[in-house]
């Protein structure tokens, strides 16, 4: 095991003037035991001081990202630069991470793969550089790799403007743990969501914003003969005995002119066919034991509008992006078979998305709902929202309205709400 820390590099992050920010930054790389290398990112002053660590990612011996993290201390401008794989700062920290990698790799048995995946993620040394964090990667990949990069709209989103996000994430299967399914965490706002994470939207909070919590209930019906039976079958299962029996029977005799009465309704129903021949010569009907019953948990669903006008070519451009991000994204994906014959056997579920709401474009909106990820069940573009067909003179249309649904992946529990650990805001 042996640690190293490179150099300090000023690095600006930011897409407009607005946003823009200069600071220092320093990666420091730790080769393990078992062949695996850690890389921890910096933000410091220019003489190294005041280290607040942003990022850290683990690669194992064989060059397989186990842990992408951004974390919670990193700025908007930062989070953006890190899911940039060619702004400044990723760019940056690939340089730091091969100049302290090799410090470190002196005397460490990691082979360079796993250190050259800890500091681009992509396993491939960057030869180009870039001069701003709003250019994206122009390296074709198939769809199931592919990183969209973090998007947003206007481009000059107001600095402390409340805005809500959507992290498209490589949908993962749960697992059967004995009698259930184990959990799916929560992907937190600006974190790498594990190494799932192919890109974010961000685009200002629109009216209409809502949630609708709801259970299943619904009604349900035992007449007294069903439920002595049913009691008496539960007792033999549970405890090997069916004293329900003996206990029907006394009642039966302590009132057998109201029994028969009832019995022989439902002898005569049973063989003739015919309903409610105690309600017609009785006026009664046998007691239904009419209850609203739990039967199941619901998945709530979430629904968005957002109109999107270009002021610049630019901006048009990314509106572009921005539809695509969510048309490919929600899209079934071939290759679910192992090659060979059977790989297009199956089909890969779509990406699943999670949704953020975020306060002064910084922290998590306390006073809104958190939806858990979700599916995307429909996409809707309007080319032409205000009523006549217009373009710009490249082509790009004026406006574009995009409406989209999606419904959670898991149902919201009560000790989902417990877990959060404050009482003071809304939770789900």
């Amino acid at each position: 095991m042996a640690s190293a820390k490179s150099g300090i590099s000023k690095v600006t992050t930011g897409t407009s003037v607005r946003n823009r920010r200069e600071n220092f930054y320093q990666t420091e790389v730790t080769t393990l035991a078992d062949g695996s290398v850690k890389r921890e990112t910096f933000r410091t002053d220019k003489n190294g001081n005041n280290s607040v660590k942003i990022s850290e990612v683990t690669a194992d011996k064989d060059g397989n990202i186990t842990n992408d993290t951004t974390l919670s201390t990193a700025s908007k401008e930062e989070r953006r630069a890190l899911q940039n794989p060619n702004s400044q700062l990723r760019n940056s920290i690939r340089q730091q991470t091969d100049e302290a990698g090799k410090k470190a790799q002196a005397n460490s048995i990691d082979p360079g793969g796993a250190l050259e995946k800890s500091g681009g993620g992509s396993g491939n040394t960057a030869t180009d550089t870039e001069t701003g964090d709003s250019q994206e990667t122009t390296t074709s990949a198939p769809s199931s790799t592919r990183d969209f990069g973090d998007m947003q709209y206007p481009a000059t989103i107001a600095e402390g403007q409340d805005v809500i996000t959507f992290t498209a994430l490589t949908y993962a299967a749960k697992t059967i743990t004995g009698f259930s399914f184990g959990g799916r965490d929560r992907v937190g706002p600006g974190g790498g969501g594990g190494g799932r994470s192919k890109g974010t939207v961000t685009l200002p909070i629109q009216s209409g914003i809502k949630d609708q919590n709801a259970a299943g209930w619904g009604e349900d019906t035992m007449n007294p003969m069903e439920a002595m039976m049913g009691k008496s079958a539960l007792d033999l299962v549970m405890e090997g005995k069916a004293d329900n029996v003996g206990k029907a029977g006394e009642q039966i005799q302590k009132d057998t002119e109201a029994f028969q009465k009832g019995i022989g309704a439902a002898v005569v129903s049973s063989a003739t066919g015919v309903k409610g021949i105690l309600a017609r010569t009785e006026g009664k009907v046998v007691n239904p034991n009419l209850e609203l019953l739990f039967q199941k948990p619901t998945l709530r669903p979430f629904s968005f509008q957002f109109k999107l006008s270009a002021r610049s070519p630019e901006e048009a451009a990314e509106i572009v992006k921005i539809i695509r991000f969510f048309k490919q994204n929600m899209s079934p994906q071939k290759g679910g078979g192992s090659g060979g014959p059977s790989a297009n056997l199956f089909l890969k579920a779509p990406n699943t998305f999670q949704i953020h709401y975020m306060h002064e474009g910084k922290n998590e909106h306390p006073f809104i709902g958190r939806p858990k990820e979700c599916a995307m069940t429909s996409f809707e573009v309007d080319y032409t929202p205000d009523g006549n067909y217009s373009t710009l003179r490249d082509g790009f249309m004026t406006s574009y309205t995009i409406s989209m649904s999606l419904k959670e992946l898991e149902p919201v529990f009560y000790e989902d709400y417990e877990e959060l650990n404050d009482p003071n805001i809304i939770g789900y």
